[in-house]
């Protein structure tokens, strides 16, 4: 009977080291994923605080306008993103045409970051048309 030994050397520790190495690599990993921390595209409305109670509202005469902030505002209306900016917010004022503007009610939901001034021409926007605008705000934590 023939005796066999090993060529390699008495060194496991180290493969062992890598492969733990590699197990806590691929742990990261997965709580990264798991955390939705992974860039994602679109961005996130994060709207002003407040303290008062939005009631419900009467969805055939009120639009939902939310702003997103940018060099050109992005603004939707519903769901639906309106072409051209402010000046094609003021054509979609235009096309809602019904026989008492002072019953339609258009609520604006503004992220943190839009300016004042776009706030404040958007407004002015809304109430020379007649209609009457409503800020939309999330409840103030304390």
């Amino acid at each position: 009977m023939r005796r066999v030994r090993s060529t390699l050397k008495e060194g496991g520790f180290p493969i062992i080291v890598v492969a733990g190495v590699n197990l806590f690599l691929v742990l990261c990993v997965c709580v990264l994923l798991s955390n939705h921390l992974m860039p994602r595209f679109g961005f996130t409305v994060q709207p002003q605080e407040t303290h008062f109670a939005i009631e419900s509202y009467n969805r055939d005469l009120t639009h939902i306008v939310s702003v997103a902030p940018g060099a050109e505002p992005r603004l939707y209306v519903g769901s639906e993103l309106v072409r051209g900016g402010l000046p094609g917010f003021e054509q979609q004022l235009k096309s809602w045409s019904v026989p008492n503007p002072s019953r339609v009610s258009v609520i604006l939901v503004l992220d943190k970051a839009v300016p004042a001034g776009v706030v404040h021409r958007l407004t002015d926007m809304v109430l020379s048309h007649g209609y009457t605008c409503s800020y939309a705000g999330v409840p103030a934590l304390e």
